[in-house]
């Protein structure tokens, strides 16, 4: 159990709470998958990698996201934070791990951060790399979602 907790976690906030990890017991609660995506990075660089992970969707009616949700918060272990509609975060996936960034040595080794928020729909500049936290939220009529993110 010591080992789990050293492995980077990601805390999952609706009514209740769930924390998903790259161990067993996550493994065990939620369907395990990979899945093909492709990040165009603020450096110009295009990483194209299969990713395994876990979905979204089994995860926030595990952690029990209100109807009223709107909104998922993502907040990385540094404090970066971006705001995403719920529409396009529920067809998301929290990343662990990337065959093509896990090659030691290999050219895009040094941007494996991981766990990483990853969605189809989603511009590839706001997925999360060092994910902490993704919480249901819900936003007012008018409300901007920006006014709850942070810059890098």
């Amino acid at each position: 159990m010591a080992s789990q907790e050293s492995e980077p976690a990601v805390t999952v906030a609706g009514d209740s709470e769930v924390v998903l990890a790259d161990a067993p017991a996550t493994r065990e609660r939620f369907p395990w998958q990979t899945r093909g995506f492709t990040i165009n990075c603020h450096s110009g660089r295009e990483i194209e990698g299969r990713w395994s992970g876990v979905p979204i969707a089994p995860v926030a009616e595990a952690a029990q996201f209100p109807p009223e949700t709107t909104h998922l918060l993502l907040t990385a272990d540094d404090g970066y934070r971006v705001c995403i509609d719920a529409w396009f975060g529920l067809d998301g996936f929290v990343g662990f791990v990337c065959e093509e960034l896990t090659v030691e040595g290999g050219e895009a080794y040094a941007l494996r951060e991981t766990p990483r928020f990853l969605a189809p729909e989603i511009d590839s500049s706001r997925t999360i790399r060092n994910l902490s936290a993704i919480e249901a939220i819900e936003l007012q009529p008018g409300e901007d979602a920006r006014d709850y993110e942070t810059g890098h």
